[in-house]
């Protein structure tokens, strides 16, 4: 048995990228459940597979890193009492991004003679935490990308057990458009899918569209997302504000959108656009183009260049841009190249990032630790 923590909602409308996939790995085991302080039914699992435990957002509060570990290890079993209290051997509680949760838990989940997993997801979480990184000793510890495994070894020399296995993406849900469909756009759509925060780079694109169309390059971007992910918050910030204000005519703000209707936004693009201008921990939006067998110009920052060896993706320096745009004009005046960008892409997609091959890689880990299948 696998018990996912979760420090947000299990729901495939207001959950975030954790949600999405803890959701993809209970898809290859029919025995695990998610652990959660709130979940709906939208990603169809039946109830007896979510545990809910409202307590535990209390997690989420900030500072929780500073409070005494034997102080944590009270409250949080008490919160997790629940989960503990049916922890048998060789179970797996397998922790998503929450670091001072899997230090106060670990005392508890050994006792029960369960094992623990930490699966880091996120580098700004990483840091925020990297003081209880240096006392946390799981059985296992997974990162996204090696980037941020090598940014974490470098905060927190010497941690053990650690391997990188990427995310992966949805085939039912994200794929090509149907043949010839792709080519139907008259003036080529250029997508960015994301949250609208500074570090996402929105403005950086904002200025290469601004540049294209002082080229009189014809082409139309698609801003897909609000200032927060998930749909229970749509907040305009000053940072929202700020592109609108800016935005050339070449450029269209849809706001929100849930995952089947930004699937769709993917077929219809001729082009991906992510211009992040900070570490990105992985960049699955990349992926998610890839697997709609569109081509991707994206920033080389983070674990983005890791997706980008097997092809259809142009990299470009952070912060640019000129060169941004420089690698759009590329793709929107070669039809051909597009083309093979994309094919690329996709050819990429089904060999590296699968969610099939993606679980075989948790389970030969799993396996290792626990010398059992886990997996089905």
């Amino acid at each position: 048995m696998i018990y996912h923590l979760l420090c947000e909602p299990f729901s495939a409308y207001s959950g975030l990228a954790l949600s999405n996939v803890t959701a993809n790995m209970m898809r290859f085991d029919e025995t695990s459940i998610v652990v959660c302080p709130q979940a709906d039914d939208t990603w169809g699992f039946s109830p007896d597979r979510i545990m809910v435990v409202p307590q535990s957002r209390v997690g989420n509060i900030r500072g929780w890193q500073h409070v005494p570990l034997r102080i944590r290890r009270r409250v949080f079993c008490r919160i997790f009492e629940s989960v503990l209290s049916e922890l048998r051997g060789g179970n797996i509680v397998w922790c998503h991004n929450w670091a001072g949760i899997a230090e106060a838990l670990e005392q508890g989940i050994h006792a029960q003679g369960a094992k623990l997993i930490y699966h880091a997801h996120n580098s700004l979480a990483a840091r925020a935490a990297r003081n209880g990184l240096r006392f946390l000793h799981p059985d296992a510890l997974i990162f996204n990308s090696e980037a941020m495994r090598q940014e974490v070894l470098n905060l927190v020399p010497g941690l053990k057990n650690t391997s990188t296995i990427h995310n992966g993406v949805d085939e039912a849900l994200f794929y090509p458009a149907a043949s010839g469909a792709a080519q139907k756009n008259t003036t080529p759509t250029i997508l960015y899918v994301g949250r609208l925060v500074r570090i996402k780079g929105a403005h950086v694109l904002l200025e290469a569209m601004r540049i294209l169309q002082e080229r009189k390059v014809q082409a139309i971007c698609k801003v897909v997302g609000s200032s927060h992910a998930g749909g229970t918050n749509r907040k305009v910030t000053k940072y929202m504000r700020s592109l609108q204000e800016r935005c050339p005519s070449n450029v269209q703000f849809a706001g929100f959108r849930a995952a089947t209707d930004i699937a769709e936004e993917y077929r219809k693009a001729d082009i991906f656009c992510c211009p992040s201008i900070w570490q990105e921990p992985f960049g699955s939006v990349n992926i998610e183009a890839m697997a709609s067998g569109i081509p991707v110009v994206a920033s080389r920052v983070g674990g983005i260049p890791e997706i980008a060896v097997g092809g259809g993706v142009l990299l470009v320096p952070p912060g640019s841009p000129v060169e941004l745009a420089d690698a759009l004009q590329e793709l929107i005046q070669n039809q051909d190249f597009r083309a093979k960008m994309g094919t690329e892409a996709l050819a990429s997609f089904q060999q590296r990032f699968r969610w099939s091959a993606i679980v075989r890689q948790h389970q030969k880990l799993i396996e290792s630790l626990c010398d059992s299948k886990a997996f089905a």
